[in-house]
């Protein structure tokens, strides 16, 4: 009777063990696993992105405020690849008709919106962004002024030059100045020229920039400034990252418009600059344009 009550007793004191092993080994673990699946699911369907401009444009229109603005900056960032699929022109009257709508909008939405209809490079849009310069946010007008000069949009060009002429801001002046270069239309050499004076120095560069794209070489010896890190150590405002891309702007200007009076510069630079990247683009731009430059290398 004793061994009876203890085979009972072990029996259940295995099966009590296999309960813990079953739960420890298998049950819990896969509850966990699930929960982890749906955790993931949930957090996929609230992240979910697409890359659907279609798709993206709805969800500017019918989303949150959180979810328009989000859905328009990942519109620009898509509409911005090259390798996109070509627009319908459907999509294109309901970007256009969207921008319109986004005037009450929050200052993000229409920014972005602009930008994803500078990012086509599309002229069709240039109408719809003029209305733009108009707007009362400044945020907003620095994003149509920008996305015009994306789209190279001629017609812009004396709405920008006036522009440039009554805004307080040096942000909206400076992307005003830039836009005019990437429109590249001659009509707005003369006034580029004058801004050759202005007292804002970044107006002064971008200006001389804008000139030398167009083949002009009245802003030469600005550009030659530029090419010269001991005048641009002369503004303490522009950090260390900013000259370099100073420097690199102004060496890419100085291969496309030729000047002797670039070459003593880029000759220095691609022998004693202490960025090895500045040297690499200086050898280069003397190699494409200055060949007794690279004689003396």
């Amino acid at each position: 009777m004793e061994e009876k009550i203890k085979t009972d007793e072990q029996k259940k004191s295995e099966n009590s063990r296999v309960y813990v092993l079953f739960y420890s080994f298998f049950l819990i673990p896969f509850m966990i696993a699930v929960f982890g699946a749906v955790f993931f699911l949930l957090f996929k369907f609230v992240t979910y992105e697409t890359n659907d401009v279609e798709e993206l444009l709805n969800q500017v229109k019918i989303g949150s405020a959180s979810k328009r603005w989000q859905s328009a900056f990942e519109l620009a960032k898509v509409l911005n690849n090259p390798d996109r699929d070509p627009l319908s022109d459907s999509f294109k009257d309901q970007l256009s008709s969207a921008y319109e709508r986004s005037i009450h909008d929050d200052a993000l939405v229409r920014s972005y919106l602009a930008m994803a209809m500078g990012a086509t490079q599309d002229t069709i849009f240039g109408e719809t962004l003029l209305d733009g310069l108009k707007d009362e946010s400044i945020e907003t007008r620095i994003a149509a002024i920008q996305a015009l000069g994306m789209i190279q949009y001629p017609p812009a060009v004396n709405a920008i030059s006036t522009l440039i002429k009554t805004a307080d801001s040096e942000s909206e002046r400076l992307s005003a100045t830039i836009s005019l270069g990437m429109i590249g239309d001659i009509s707005a050499v003369p006034f580029l020229i004058k801004l050759l004076e202005d007292e804002q120095a970044n107006i002064r560069w971008d200006a001389a920039i804008a000139l030398a794209k167009m083949g002009n070489s009245e802003g030469a010896y600005i550009i030659e400034g530029l090419l010269d890190r001991e005048y641009l150590n002369k503004f303490s405002e522009i950090d260390p990252v900013e000259q370099k891309r100073v420097l690199m702007i102004a060496i890419k200007t100085a291969s496309i418009l030729f000047d002797k009076r670039f070459e003593d510069n880029l000759i220095s630079l691609s022998k004693n600059d202490k960025d090895l990247s500045i040297r690499d683009a200086a050898i280069k731009a003397l190699e494409k344009k200055y060949s007794n430059g690279t004689n003396k290398l």
